[in-house]
């Protein structure tokens, strides 16, 4: 367990973390999170994320991936992972993007608002935030309950082959007694995650372009900071005649509403089992020339294992020891060691028969 667990470790974090704080976290995975970490290599579903999760690696858009990786592996191994190694140890640093999405001003926001006229069936039509609000087959269905507004909510996700999974969750929205169009979901068990509601815009009126316009931001044990918005409407695709209102609408927060995002709403079929495996072996194929490519790029042509990369800028990085060696407790300086010798010892186990573009 433990050379794998290292070794897991050093997959999921080194490349993109400092290598203090990756270490670190390994530390307190290892020594904090044990059992929750060997659940996880040993699921096909939390491996499977902890594989994907290494693709997202020093990409610009590196939290957006990791967060898709989560909606594509998501189950129970992987949130009781979660929530030893980001909610109860809280071995991993937590993300702030504080100012990104500010509270909006109360007079932007709608004077009125009876959270008993959003009850039935809602579709999200139009969304800023692609990582959260542009999901296909959007369909919320509200109801009031203990003077709480509560949420059906239900997405897909679309899978590499052309597929998809349907996710749903229930919400609980409590209203501000002072500014009604104020909603806030607190009080939630999984990383103790926090959304405020505020409605920019509204009109319900019992027709076909009866709308809700929200903005939000919220915070979690993982991410401070996150944010967006989202166009419900009682239509399936977004009526024309509400746009103005809307753009008006999104300025008054400082958002271009050209730059949102018309969601998918005709929730149709999987495609037939053929026609995913044919995406699958066509996709498959270019996605092996480009990582070949790429990797051959980086590394002149040359075949490097990936334990030989990783030793590599852990030497490098062993050279500047007031700015790493120094930083590291006894224990952390032990598991240092314990990664080289370890990856040495994997390399012989499989006759360096791990080239890192097999990895990738």
């Amino acid at each position: 367990m433990k050379v794998v667990g290292v070794l897991a470790c050093t997959m999921l974090l080194i490349p993109s973390a400092d290598a203090v704080d990756a270490l670190k976290t390994c530390t307190c995975l290892l020594k904090e999170c044990r059992l929750e970490l060997a659940k996880c290599i040993a699921n096909p579903s939390c491996a499977a994320n902890v594989a994907c999760l290494q693709t997202c690696n020093n990409r610009p858009d590196e939290t957006e991936c990791q967060i898709k990786c989560g909606d594509l592996f998501e189950n129970s191994v992987v949130d009781e992972f979660n929530e030893c190694a980001v909610s109860r140890k809280k071995c991993v640093p937590r993300k702030s993007d504080i100012g990104e999405f500010p509270v909006p001003d109360p007079a932007d926001l709608v004077k009125n608002f009876n959270i008993a006229d959003f009850s039935g069936k809602w579709f999200i039509t139009s969304g800023l935030n692609p990582t959260f609000d542009t999901f296909d087959c959007q369909l919320h269905e509200f109801h009031t309950e203990s003077n709480k507004l509560v949420g059906n909510l239900s997405w897909r996700i679309r899978t590499p082959d052309g597929g998809f999974f349907t996710r749903s969750t229930m919400q609980r929205f409590v209203q501000d007694p002072n500014q009604p169009g104020i909603l806030y979901n607190h009080d939630n068990e999984y990383l103790h995650y926090q959304d405020d509601w505020y409605v920019l815009s509204s009109k319900i009126e019992n027709k076909p372009d009866d709308y809700v316009f929200v903005y939000y931001q919220g915070r979690n044990d993982a991410w401070d900071g996150y944010g967006g918005a989202v166009v419900y409407t009682r239509s399936a695709t977004l009526p024309e005649s509400i746009v103005p209102e809307l753009e008006k609408a999104a300025k008054s927060v400082g958002r271009d509403f050209d730059k949102f995002i018309r969601t998918d709403n005709t929730c149709g079929p999987e495609p037939p089992l053929v026609e995913r495996l044919e995406k699958t072996v066509e996709e498959g194929e270019k996605t092996i020339i480009r990582e070949v490519e790429e990797i051959e790029g980086e590394l002149g042509k040359t075949e490097k294992t990936f334990f030989e990369t990783l030793m590599e800028g852990f030497k490098e990085l062993r050279q500047d020891e007031e700015y790493f060696l120094k930083e590291l407790s006894k224990e952390e300086m032990d598991l240092l060691s314990e990664l080289k010798m370890e990856a040495s010892e994997v390399e012989k186990l499989f006759g360096r028969a791990l080239p890192l573009r097999k990895l990738r």
